[in-house]
């Protein structure tokens, strides 16, 4: 970890997140923490980007904990990233997807102990516009089911709090045109969905863009052109099988900057909270996020 003159750990708690499992769990988490000689101070999160800001105002840490899903976590990296204070994470999602990437324990004492331990890695963020995510963003199909759930949320996230938004979104959903650019050239037009990531993981143990790397430098791009339901079953049927990258019609490839367009009002989706409309431009920020993992 970064030499810093104290000691000082910002723990960022949301305690909605696994069902409350957080706070049960927190005074054991505190007692490792502070066995390891850390100074542990708790923020709790309240509303929507509380993460956000108590990670902005933490400049003098020797590191920043999550506890929390994916969603606190993508706060958190927006309000820390510059400052280079190491981020750990306790994860107590619904998909933990970083956490799966990087191996950190699923366990919320045995990822304090590798937050205490310190040791860092280097890993990439993307940029949509102004804000940053670090796993994945979805333009299209999946953003209308976020943004549907959103609507609808009332405390701790489930994978089953996600059956009823998809099937409305399958009930109601027209496929719209996307255009895609990648670095400056334009690679699909009518596309029916679009996915930009980071890492393998999209959610849970779904692989979509399985050639990523989270510090290779660039955005994977999977592109899928059809805008119909049977094809969308079709490539539904590729994710659940890891082999959508080997169905003939679609495009995967990589790169620094992508571009998504549409003559049709589409949202798109940052890390499984909802970012905004069309048009958008996606970059890679190389080694931006200094991350506590597993050594």
């Amino acid at each position: 970890m970064v030499a810093t003159p104290n000691s000082r750990l910002k723990l960022i708690l949301n305690p909605i997140a696994g069902g409350g499992y957080g706070l049960k769990i927190l005074p054991q988490v505190l007692r490792c923490l502070e066995r390891h000689g850390l100074e542990v101070e708790v923020f709790r999160t309240q509303k929507k980007w509380d993460a956000c800001e108590a990670a902005r105002n933490s400049l003098n840490y020797k590191a920043i904990a999550t506890m929390g899903g994916d969603g606190t976590f993508n706060e958190v990296i927006n309000g820390a990233l510059g400052n280079d204070v190491p981020l750990g994470l306790i994860p107590l999602g619904t998909a933990n997807v970083l956490a799966r990437e990087l191996r950190i324990p699923l366990d919320p004492i045995q990822a304090a102990h590798v937050i205490a331990r310190g040791n860092t890695r280097r890993i990439d963020a993307g940029k949509a516009d102004s804000r940053h995510f670090f796993l994945m963003a979805g333009i299209g199909l999946d953003a209308e089911v976020v943004k549907l759930l959103e609507a609808n949320r009332k405390g701790n996230i489930s994978m089953a709090a996600y059956a009823i938004p998809i099937l409305k979104a399958l009930w109601n959903y027209k496929f719209p045109a996307l255009d895609v650019e990648v670095d400056g050239k334009l690679v699909a037009e009518g596309a029916g969905f679009v996915f930009v990531s980071n890492t393998r993981r999209y959610t849970g143990p779904f692989v979509i863009t399985n050639r990523a790397r989270v510090d290779d430098g660039l955005l994977d791009v999977f592109i899928f052109p059809g805008r119909d339901y049977l094809k969308f079953l079709k490539y539904t049927a590729g994710i659940l099988f890891w082999v959508a990258d080997r169905i003939k019609e679609v495009k995967y490839l990589q790169g620094k900057e992508i571009k998504v367009s549409s003559c049709d009002e589409v949202s798109y989706q940052l890390d499984g909270d909802l970012g905004g409309p069309l048009p958008v431009r996606f970059q890679v920020v190389p080694g931006a996020l200094n991350i506590i993992v597993p050594g």
